[in-house]
C-alpha cells in the first residue's frame, strides 16, 4: 500500500525537475527571453478585411527585441511579416508564422545635418501625428515637406508601401528619406542610404517588408512654414480641362481634385443622371508668409466637428449597403450640406494643411488606387478623371452603385525607388494617382474595380497602390510580374543578399509576383 504514494511522489518529482530544467534553459536563452509573444493570438486590420491568427504576435519596444525576434524565427524555422496601424488593406501583413506589430517603437530624435540642415530619426512605429508634434516642439519648429492625409499612419508603413501626399515636387514620402535602418535575415542592423550604396537605398525605400524589419527612418526636414489651403467647388463643364489643371499645378505646392458621387443629382429632374450638373472639389496649397488664420484651439474644434461629420456621413453611407439604389439621393444631400459654406481659404502650418481631415478609425472603407504617367499636356489626367465619373454613371443606369464616397486625384513626382508604383528613369516625370473610396463592402465594388483596372492596365501599364485593394483583379500578379520585371530583377539581387533564407518572403501575392 505504501508503494503507490511513493510512485506518485517520484512521478511528481520527475515532472517538477523536467519543468525546472526547461524553464532554466528558456531563461538562460536570451533569444527566447527577450522575444516574447503577446497573449493575443489574433490580429485585424483597420477595416476588418484582414483577420489572421498567426503562430505568434510580437509587439517589440526596443531594437534588441527586433533582433531577437529575427533570431527566434531563424531558430524555429519561422517566417515574419510586419504590421503597424493596420491601414494596409491588401494582404501584405498576412502570415501564418510570426507577425511583428511595431507600434511600440515610437521614439524620435532631431539632428543637425551638414548637408540638409536638419533631419529627424523616427522609430518604425511612430505615427505621423507624433512625428509632427516632435518637430513642431523643436527649436526651431520643423516640418516634413509632404505627408499622407491621415496622420495616424506609422512611419514604417508609409515607407514600406510608398505612400504619398499631394506635393508634385516631393513625390512619395520615401523620397524625403536620408537613410533607414533595417534588421535583416542575419539579425544584423543594416543602414541604407544614398551615400553608402544608391542602388540598395533605392531598393530599401519601398521594400514591402521584403528586406527585413524596418527599425527606424531618417527624414530630411526643414523649418516650419505656412500654406494657404484653398477649397473651391467648380463646374465640371466650365473648369475641368487639361490647361486649367496644369496651370493650377504649376502655381501650387500641391493640388487635389475630388469628385463626390452624383453631387448634381436631382430626383425631380427629367434627366437626373447628368454629369454636366456635377461639380468638382478643387483643393490646392500655396506657400505663404501670412500668419495662420485660426488658433490651435479653433483647429482642434474644427477637427472635432469634421470627425463628427465623418461619422454621420459614414452612418448614412453604410445604410446604402442594403439599399444601394438610394445612393444618388444620399450622396447628393451630403454634398449639399458639405458645400453650404461655399468656397473657403485657410492659412495653416504645413502639417495641419497636409492632414486636412482627421483620421477617424470607425469609418471603414474599401480603397483602390492606380498610378499612371502624366502626358506632357495633361490631357490624360482629365480624360481618366472624367472616364471614372462617366463609368460610375454607366453602372448607375444598370442599377449598380459601386462608389458612394469619393474619387480623388493627385499628381506627384516620379521616384527612383524600385518597387514604387511611380518608379521612372525620368526624374522629372509626373504621375497621376487616381484613388477610389467607398463604404466597406459596397455591392458591385469589385466589379467596378476590375473594369477600371483593365482600362488603366491596358492603356497605361498603370500600377495599383500596394497598400490598397488589388488582389481581386484577375491575373494581377502575373501582370505586375511583367510590368515590374526590370525593377524586380534589380530588387531580387539585393533581397538575396539581405534575406537569403527568405524569412521575410512570406506572402502569397508577392511570391507569385516575384
Amino acid at each position: 500500500m505504501v508503494v503507490k504514494p511513493i510512485l506518485k511522489y517520484l512521478l511528481l518529482l520527475i515532472i517538477s525537475t523536467v519543468y525546472k530544467s526547461v524553464a532554466v534553459s528558456i531563461i538562460k536563452d536570451p533569444v527566447i527571453r527577450s522575444a516574447t509573444p503577446i497573449s493575443n493570438k489574433t490580429w485585424e486590420n483597420w477595416n476588418g478585411a484582414i483577420d489572421i491568427s498567426p503562430n505568434a504576435i510580437f509587439e517589440p519596444s526596443t531594437l534588441q527585441d527586433l533582433i531577437d525576434i529575427v533570431k527566434l524565427a531563424k531558430k524555429n524555422n519561422k517566417t515574419i511579416r510586419c504590421a503597424a496601424q493596420g491601414h494596409t488593406v491588401s494582404s501584405l501583413s498576412v502570415t501564418d508564422h510570426y507577425l511583428v506589430v511595431v507600434n511600440n517603437l515610437n521614439k524620435a530624435k532631431v539632428q543637425k545635418h551638414s548637408k540638409y540642415g536638419w533631419t529627424v530619426t523616427a522609430e518604425a512605429g511612430m505615427s505621423l501625428s507624433e512625428l509632427d508634434q516632435a518637430l513642431r516642439a523643436h527649436n526651431p519648429p520643423l516640418t516634413l515637406n509632404s505627408e499622407t492625409v491621415y496622420n495616424s499612419f506609422r512611419v514604417s508603413g508609409v515607407i514600406a508601401v510608398g505612400a504619398h501626399g499631394a506635393n508634385p515636387r516631393s513625390g512619395i514620402m520615401s523620397d524625403q528619406l536620408n537613410s533607414l535602418k533595417i534588421v535583416t535575415d542575419s539579425g544584423e542592423v543594416r543602414e541604407f542610404n544614398e551615400e553608402i550604396n544608391e542602388s540598395e537605398f533605392n531598393a530599401a525605400k519601398v521594400n514591402l517588408g521584403l528586406l527585413g524589419i524596418i527599425y527606424s527612418v531618417t527624414f530630411r526636414v526643414q523649418p516650419m512654414y505656412n500654406l494657404i489651403m484653398n477649397d473651391n467647388y467648380v463646374s465640371i463643364n466650365e473648369w475641368l480641362n487639361a490647361n486649367n489643371v496644369k496651370k493650377l499645378l504649376n502655381s501650387s505646392d500641391g493640388i487635389e481634385l475630388f469628385y463626390w458621387p452624383f453631387n448634381g443629382f436631382n430626383q425631380s429632374d427629367p434627366n437626373p443622371f447628368d454629369t454636366n450638373k456635377d461639380l468638382v472639389w478643387v483643393k490646392n496649397w500655396v506657400r505663404t508668409d501670412k500668419p495662420v488664420s485660426i488658433t490651435q484651439k479653433q483647429l482642434e474644434q474644427l477637427r472635432k466637428t469634421q470627425r463628427q461629420g465623418m461619422i454621420l456621413q459614414y452612418q448614412l453611407l453604410s445604410s446604402l449597403l442594403k439599399n444601394p439604389e438610394e445612393t444618388p439621393n444620399i450622396t447628393s444631400s451630403i454634398w449639399e450640406d458639405f458645400i453650404s459654406s461655399g468656397n473657403k481659404s485657410l492659412v495653416l502650418e504645413a502639417p495641419d494643411a497636409f492632414h486636412y481631415v482627421p483620421a477617424e478609425e470607425s469609418v471603414k472603407l474599401d480603397l483602390m488606387e492606380f498610378g499612371f504617367k502624366v502626358d506632357p499636356d495633361f490631357s490624360n489626367v482629365v480624360t481618366e478623371f472624367l472616364f471614372a465619373i462617366k463609368t460610375m454613371y454607366k453602372f448607375a443606369k444598370q442599377g449598380k452603385f459601386p462608389l458612394n464616397y469619393i474619387i480623388d486625384l493627385r499628381i506627384i513626382k516620379s521616384t527612383k525607388a524600385l518597387l514604387s508604383t511611380t518608379f521612372d528613369n525620368d526624374s522629372e516625370a509626373l504621375y497621376c494617382q487616381l484613388d477610389f473610396e467607398t463604404a466597406y463592402r459596397t455591392p458591385s465594388w469589385e466589379e467596378f474595380g476590375k473594369f477600371m483596372a483593365k482600362r488603366y492596365f491596358d492603356k497605361y501599364k498603370a500600377k495599383p497602390h500596394w497598400a490598397k485593394e488589388w488582389e481581386f483583379i484577375p491575373n494581377v500578379t502575373s501582370y505586375l510580374s511583367n510590368v515590374l520585371s526590370d525593377q524586380i530583377k534589380q530588387f531580387e539581387q539585393i533581397r538575396a543578399k539581405y534575406d537569403p533564407d527568405k524569412i521575410f518572403f512570406d506572402n502569397k501575392s508577392l511570391q507569385e509576383i516575384f
